[in-house]
């Protein structure tokens, strides 16, 4: 494939960043789903200082820019969160438009209704005008299709869940029915806190009862808040893993926890899963559509210690109906979030935008 045919351009972070987008890209990358067409990924974000971050948005601005003025743009997808990432993803959307060029909005994080109802007039004018300016917008759930469907009133707005795929853990480690695994963000919008006063709830009914609490984030915060409660020796917090280090934490605890304020489709969750691990995680955003109650996890409301203890105890108190939650979950989990799913309703979006515009309007 000639580097100078047009191209789709592809707008996301470093796939070796942290975070939920990176992972996703991640898996795209590995599954080969960018193989089968002209693709540039374009860089807008690196983890690091700010003047990494700036750096990598002034690249691939420049970049985009000139391969606009080169005619090897065919279309453009981007993936988008809230507040800073869409500001600096909008930026790219716009000289799309002014080129003529169509493009995708990718959106993913759980929070994008939160940053629209705080905007200003004129940002949320802007938010609607990029939005409305893509051929297709792809959403992680149809709970945030329909807010957007609702709010922003595009017309074509589809599902496009997180995919995953299937986790070999690693031999030799011991599963620990009563060890609870987080990972993500050590923030109050992710539900540490909250996760730690329910483990203390609990914490007389399970002896052995702990808790793995990893991820970036303020890990001072977490520790003093295990000390205030009296379950520090019950939590440990080795910080950000990735690779082998995650594969072993998946392997040895029993229940994966993610008590989000708010979510797309984590994909925490759908990696927990793969593992075979039950998953109890707040009732928000795409999470209801994978973790069902008494099936393959137990689902409690956000922000509330009294439902995450309850939900924890419900999984905790049979390790064998436990056990058996984490072996459905894995199941359904790979058949409904393969690859091949996510391949087939990407190609049908982009095989009709990449075709050109005379060949669509002589059909």
């Amino acid at each position: 494939m000639s580097k100078k045919a047009p191209a789709l351009i592809m707008l996301g972070p470093d796939p070796e960043a942290r975070g939920g987008i990176a992972s996703v890209q991640r898996i795209w990358l590995q599954a080969g789903l960018l193989d089968e067409r002209p693709v540039r990924v374009l860089t807008t974000y690196r983890d690091g200082s700010a003047l990494r971050k700036l750096g990598a948005f002034v690249t691939a601005l420049l970049r985009f820019l000139l391969l606009l003025a080169a005619g090897r743009v065919a279309a453009v997808h981007v993936h988008s969160a809230s507040n800073a990432s869409f500001r600096r993803k909008s930026v790219f959307l716009a000289l799309a438009r002014l080129a003529g060029k169509p493009y995708v909005f990718h959106l993913h994080g759980g929070a994008f209704d939160h940053y629209y109802a705080g905007a200003s007039f004129l940002e949320r004018a802007w938010v609607d005008r990029t939005l409305h300016g893509a051929a297709v917008v792809f959403t992680l759930s149809e709970g945030w299709a329909n807010w957007l469907r609702i709010n922003v009133g595009h017309p074509d707005v589809r599902v496009l869940p997180n995919p995953v795929l299937p986790v070999t853990l690693p031999a030799g480690v011991a599963r620990e029915p009563a060890t609870l695994l987080f990972l993500g963000r050590l923030e109050d919008a992710k539900g540490v806190f909250v996760l730690v006063k329910a483990i203390a709830r609990l914490a007389r009914k399970f002896p052995d009862l702990r808790a793995v609490i990893a991820g970036d984030g303020d890990i001072r915060a977490v520790r003093d808040a295990a000390e205030r409660a009296g379950v520090l020796d019950r939590i440990e917090t080795p910080g950000w893993v990735d690779g082998g280090k995650k594969l072993r934490l998946l392997a040895r605890a029993g229940v994966f926890v993610l008590p989000s304020r708010f979510e797309g489709l984590p994909m925490s969750v759908l990696e927990a899963l793969a593992a075979g691990l039950p998953v109890v995680a707040s009732r928000v955003g795409g999470i209801p559509q994978v973790v069902r109650n008494g099936d393959n996890g137990a689902l409690h409301e956000a922000d509330d210690v009294a439902s995450l203890a309850s939900a924890l105890e419900r999984v905790l108190a049979d390790p064998a109906a436990a056990r058996a939650m984490g072996e459905r979950g894995r199941r359904r989990v790979l058949a409904d979030y393969g690859v091949e799913r996510i391949r087939a309703l990407l190609n049908a979006v982009w095989d009709s935008l990449m075709t050109p515009a005379s060949e669509r309007f002589a059909r």
